[in-house]
């Protein structure tokens, strides 16, 4: 696993800057990401909006993936469970790898407010490359 580069390519990426991810934890096929809440994040309930969620929980599964050694990572399908909304503080997405073929990795993460209640739980199926060298 080359953490240098995977954080390379993450923190450089555009999607990654604008909503202001930040890394809290990376070992192989498991990572934990923070993002502080802003009003910007806000629905017309004043909480953080679903899609906030969806790609926090996205992005983490997909680093979980990457973090077994591939090349290129690809969401195929994506389940989310939206449980509890936040309104201020800071949430935490841990991705965590179930099961890795040769092409494909299953993926489930969860969304953590700082007190450690459980805001959202989504699964993950993405196909997973690894360039020749």
């Amino acid at each position: 696993m080359d953490t240098e580069k995977m954080l390379q390519d993450f923190e450089g990426s555009n999607f990654w800057q604008f909503i202001g991810l930040e890394m809290e934890k990376v070992e192989k096929g498991s990572v934990t990401l923070k993002l502080p809440v802003i009003p910007s994040f806000f629905n017309v309930k004043n909480s953080v909006h679903g899609g906030i969620y969806a790609s926090i929980l996205d992005t983490s599964m997909g680093f979980s993936a990457r973090s077994l050694g591939f090349d290129e990572v690809t969401t195929l399908e994506m389940d989310v469970h939206f449980l509890k909304g936040v309104k201020e503080g800071t949430i935490y997405a841990t991705g965590n790898v179930i099961h890795q073929n040769r092409s494909t990795v299953l993926v489930e993460a969860g969304l953590y407010d700082e007190e450690g209640d459980r805001l959202a739980h989504s699964t993950g199926t993405f196909r997973v490359v690894k360039f020749a060298k």
